[in-house]
């Protein structure tokens, strides 16, 4: 099974920063912040995707070859939730009331997700 980002994703994410500007109410520099956290949170999906991808080749690998996919996974891992992190981290020193809007952000982006998600078997 081959998971990819695809150009459905980027366009459904791109037709999300009608959102983030909506939120960001016409100031210039709090729509800016939810555009660059949106494209922090496709950045975010790619590094899923990618995780996904070295947990496939970890399981049919053996050796040394499987140990090096394992230790990718991890550091891809932990990006991640670095990224997450950081994400709400800025957000809220940035502005407090920009959170609830970074977490209706975050899930109109899982809706997208989900409805881009291809399968090739």
């Amino acid at each position: 099974m081959e998971k990819k980002v695809t150009k459905k994703f980027y366009s459904l994410s791109a037709l999300n920063l009608i959102t983030a500007m909506a939120l960001g109410w016409g100031q210039a520099m709090d729509t800016l912040v939810l555009v660059a956290i949106l494209v922090a949170l496709v950045l975010n999906h790619t590094v899923l995707v990618k995780i996904i991808g070295e947990l496939a080749s970890s399981m049919t690998s053996e050796g040394d070859a499987a140990k090096h996919s394992l230790k990718r996974v991890l550091l891809l891992m932990f990006g991640k939730m670095m990224l997450l992190v950081t994400i709400l981290g800025l957000a809220y020193l940035y502005n407090q009331s920009l959170v609830p809007k970074v977490m209706i952000l975050m899930i109109f982006q899982l809706i997208i997700q989900v409805v881009s998600i291809k399968n090739k078997y």
